[in-house]
């Protein structure tokens, strides 16, 4: 969904959209307040958003699954799969073929942690075949799931764009929110990429808030799959391109390590046509791109270092991660 401007701000458009957001807030609430989601046999962790657009749910979803696994416990993940249709069955990672059948983001979770990830509409319906196809499952993480009460949840964290933040605070369509600021003072812990939690008025009324970071870590040649340090790249001029939900925030991350950009946003989840791919290649500069935009890059490349993808993370604040771990223990 393409993210309008006056979004972040109380203008015309704004104001005279604010009644039919007061509707989308009223219902929203009706439904929170009304939750009485049926619950599998184990915890569920949901890394879900209020805003529309992409706040960097999956890199939190990666590391929230790195660090369960580390301390020991069997991860599964469920996801809605933006963009695809799913019928009754839903589909299984280990049985997908391509991002098309099952959406970028699992695919990229699965590939990047190699836990079970289900993909269905009903997070409920995903739940129960994520436990009956994975009974040794002990914790469901719930990808972008916050709105979707049919399913109990056991601990809630909302990740907040640090630089979007929360918009003009209005819900749709005369703002970006799903439902009412208010929430990030209900739910377990809130998350801002890239600033600090205060400035979006998070963390100040004894719910948790922390910064994170996306950190890169290095560029996967997609030619022969070799890696090298970001910082080859500092002072080179390369075609940057963005698929996800706020592509000015990895422009920004790569400017920051020196290099030089030609920026091509597309919308969230948009993936190139070949003729683009292939004209960009022609074009002798380096392609560096996101790891949600590698999966859906249609035109493989025919020596290295036409096409680099930037791989990275983030790493969760350890009081974060102890809180979580007793909160499952107890």
């Amino acid at each position: 969904m393409r993210y309008p401007g006056f979004w972040q701000r109380r203008g015309l458009w704004a104001r005279l959209l604010w009644p039919l957001g007061r509707l989308v807030c009223a219902e929203a609430a009706r439904r929170r307040r009304r939750a009485s989601g049926r619950a599998p046999d184990c915890p569920v962790i949901v890394v879900g958003n209020l805003t529309v657009g992409g706040t960097g749910k999956t890199p939190v979803v990666i590391a929230l699954v790195e660090a369960l696994r580390a301390a020991g416990h069997t991860p599964g993940v469920i996801s809605r799969g933006f963009g695809v249709k799913v019928g009754i069955e839903p589909v299984d990672l280990a049985e997908a073929v391509a991002p098309s059948s099952c959406g970028d983001e699992p695919w990229l979770i699965h590939r990047r942690t190699g836990v079970p990830v289900i993909v269905h509409p009903y997070r409920r319906e995903a739940a129960r075949q994520l436990k009956a196809r994975y009974p040794e499952v002990d914790v469901i993480v719930s990808d972008d799931g916050l709105q979707h009460h049919q399913l109990a949840r056991t601990i809630e964290w909302v990740v907040v764009d640090g630089q979007r933040g929360l918009g003009n605070g209005w819900c749709l369509p005369a703002g970006p929110l799903r439902e009412s600021p208010a929430v990030l003072d209900e739910v377990d812990a809130v998350l801002v990429n890239g600033d600090e939690p205060s400035r979006h008025g998070a963390g100040t009324r004894g719910v948790p808030a922390w910064r994170i970071d996306f950190h890169p870590q290095g560029v996967i040649d997609l030619f022969d799959q070799s890696e090298r340090p970001i910082t080859d790249l500092a002072g080179r001029e390369v075609i940057a391109l963005a698929g996800i939900g706020n592509p000015a925030r990895f422009f920004a991350m790569l400017e920051a390590q020196g290099v030089v950009i030609d920026a091509r946003a597309l919308d969230d989840h948009a993936a190139p046509t070949q003729t683009q791919a292939r004209a960009w290649l022609a074009d002798g500069r380096p392609v560096v791109m996101t790891d949600k935009d590698a999966v859906k890059w249609p035109e493989m490349p025919t020596r290295a270092g036409q096409v680099l993808v930037v791989r990275g993370g983030i790493e969760l604040p350890p009081t974060l991660l102890e809180n979580t771990l007793n909160t499952l223990q107890s």
